[in-house]
């Protein structure tokens, strides 16, 4: 499991979404070489859509590709999700791309990896 801001802390929606789709994206740049540029978008619609029922806002992800979503305008898309609820959905969207991950390759990629985005995520907090 990946580290989610702490409750208390004055995070907002818009920083959350920036912080997890730089994360999503540094999976990106570490995946392409080995699988191709179009395997992370394809991973994270797939995750998005197994989730999306527990996260419904995670629709948006499931129609378009992770690099159409502004992090400016989320607010508009999400209605009345919290910071807290937001990191909870995206973080659980992250295990699930992991996971597809790990039956692509193995642990061949998915330890390192994991390891670098939580470093880069624990900056949100």
């Amino acid at each position: 499991m990946l580290p989610i801001h702490d409750n208390s802390s004055s995070v907002s929606r818009e920083q959350v979404t920036e912080a997890y789709l730089k994360a999503i994206g540094l999976i990106d740049e570490r995946v392409a070489p080995y699988l191709g540029k179009a395997t992370t978008r394809v991973l994270v619609q797939s995750a998005a859509k197994r989730i999306q029922d527990i996260y419904p806002f995670l629709n948006c992800l499931v129609n378009r590709p992770y690099t159409d979503i502004v992090p400016s305008v989320i607010h508009e898309q999400l209605g009345g999700i919290t910071a807290c609820e937001l990191a909870e959905g995206l973080n659980a969207l992250l295990d699930e791309c992991f996971a597809g991950l790990r039956e692509l390759t193995g642990d061949l990629i998915v330890p390192p990896l994991h390891d670098e985005v939580a470093h880069q995520l624990r900056h949100l907090q």
